[in-house]
């Protein structure tokens, strides 16, 4: 029979693998109990899902494919938040069939990956008061337009929003976890790992030459940046977007407008190219 542990075996196992720091929270804890227990459980928190998110991955034996993982879900977590949900944890996307161990493996062997769980289903109002919560928390990235949101969409990517808002069909039938909302609506999660270079990895393509990165891919990836105090990607480029619209005359790009500091998806023809535009091939 399977065993899954506890928080508190969690915890527990924690405390063993670091004695002397704990003997030094419970120290303080004498002096002041309950803003030391406070700190020490936030600490093992953090440590706990440390070694989770190593176990994970399979990647007990590369640190720094651990540290990405479990930063990657720890911004997540963040957006999630300011999106008023919950981020689902790594072990549901196991349980719905993500191949962790994979994952880990091409972390590894492109350090230019992050691990983006993205949430379809949203719409895009629910993503615009997304952004502007964020701008809030993290003023100085984000502005606003015309005191508005900092997620732009022109009209032609407002119109074809459900369109963007789809799991691509390039991405082969991914893992899905279903998630139900207190609201009654529902959200359904991915796991890829997107690359997260300043540019696009791929540069001067047409929409043509996919895969592409998907709009709540691509805005998960921007969120999870500005909540670890990074630069938003695409400054001076554009990465085009999954899912034609228009009749499949046109498709959506991102870009990052520096000097207004807000999110802009506007579209182009689907044959529209140059060295400005380019792919965000996504792995898994």
């Amino acid at each position: 029979m399977e065993h899954t542990s506890t928080t508190a075996e969690q915890l527990r196992l924690v405390r063993t693998l670091f004695p002397d720091l704990a003997a030094s929270y419970d120290a303080a804890a004498a002096a002041n109990a309950e803003d030391a227990s406070a700190k020490f459980d936030d600490w093992l928190d953090r440590e706990a899902g440390a070694i989770h998110a190593g176990a994970a991955f399979g990647s007990g034996t590369d640190p720094e494919v651990t540290r990405r993982w479990e930063a990657s879900f720890h911004a997540a977590r963040i957006v999630a938040d300011l999106a008023d949900t919950v981020l689902p944890e790594p072990e549901a996307f196991a349980a719905a069939g993500a191949d962790l161990s994979r994952l880990g493996t091409l972390l590894a062997q492109r350090p230019d990956l992050v691990a983006v769980p993205a949430p379809y289903g949203m719409g895009a109002e629910h993503w615009r008061r997304t952004f502007v919560r964020a701008a809030l928390e993290y003023p100085g990235v984000l502005g606003g337009e015309s005191d508005g949101s900092p997620l732009v969409l022109a009209t032609d990517a407002e119109r074809g929003f459900v369109a963007l808002d789809r799991i691509p069909e390039s991405a082969g039938s991914p893992p899905i976890v279903a998630q139900r909302r207190d609201d009654g609506r529902s959200l359904w999660w991915t796991l890829r790992l997107i690359p997260a270079g300043s540019a696009p990895s791929v540069l001067g393509l047409s929409f043509a030459q996919g895969p592409h990165v998907s709009l709540p891919e691509m805005l998960m990836l921007q969120l999870m940046r500005i909540t670890e105090q990074l630069e938003p990607v695409d400054t001076g480029t554009f990465t085009w977007l999954a899912g034609s619209i228009a009749d499949g005359r046109l498709a959506a790009r991102h870009v990052y407008d520096a000097g207004e500091r807000v999110i802009r998806i506007t579209c182009r023809e689907v044959g529209n190219q140059g060295p400005h535009l380019g792919a965000r091939p996504p792995q898994g």
